[in-house]
C-alpha cells in the first residue's frame, strides 16, 4: 500500500480568523497525462474547515536526503466563495504520515462590478532539505 498523506483546508477573513461557512474548495494534482486530476471538491463546515484528503505521497525515506526524490505530493488547492475574492495556492506540498494544513484566507469582495471574479493565485516553494 502507497504511503498516504492528509490535508486539511480552513477559509477564515480577515485577521481575527473569521470562519467563511460554504466556501468551495478544490483540491487537485497532477495526472499522469500531464493534466490535473481531482482529489476533493467540498465546502466548508461552519468552522471554515474541509474535511481531511487522502493524497497518495513518495516513501517517507524519500524526504531524509538531499539526494533523493523529493518527498512530498504538490496539491494544488483553489478556493472560491460568492462573497469573497478566490484564492488559488499551487504546490502545496503534502508529506507521509502527515496532516498539512492549509490556510487561506480571503478578502470580501466590494460592491462594485469591477471587484468580481478576482482570484489570488501563489506558489509554495519547495522544502529544502
Amino acid at each position: 500500500m502507497p504511503p498516504i498523506g492528509l490535508i486539511e483546508v480552513r477559509a477564515v477573513t480577515s485577521r481575527a480568523e473569521l470562519p467563511i461557512f460554504g466556501a468551495t474548495v478544490t483540491i487537485t494534482t497532477a495526472a499522469a497525462n500531464g493534466g490535473r486530476q481531482l482529489l476533493s471538491l467540498q465546502r466548508t463546515d461552519e468552522s471554515g474547515q474541509t474535511e481531511p484528503v487522502s493524497v497518495q505521497t513518495p516513501e517517507r525515506d524519500n524526504s531524509l536526503s538531499p539526494d533523493r526524490p523529493k518527498g512530498w505530493t504538490d496539491v494544488t488547492v483553489s478556493v472560491s466563495h460568492p462573497d469573497y475574492d478566490g484564492i488559488v495556492v499551487n504546490t502545496v506540498q503534502v508529506f507521509p504520515g502527515v496532516t498539512t494544513r492549509q490556510e487561506m484566507v480571503m478578502i470580501p469582495r466590494g460592491g462594485m462590478p469591477t471587484d468580481q471574479g478576482r482570484t489570488e493565485e501563489f506558489t509554495v516553494p519547495p522544502q529544502g532539505l
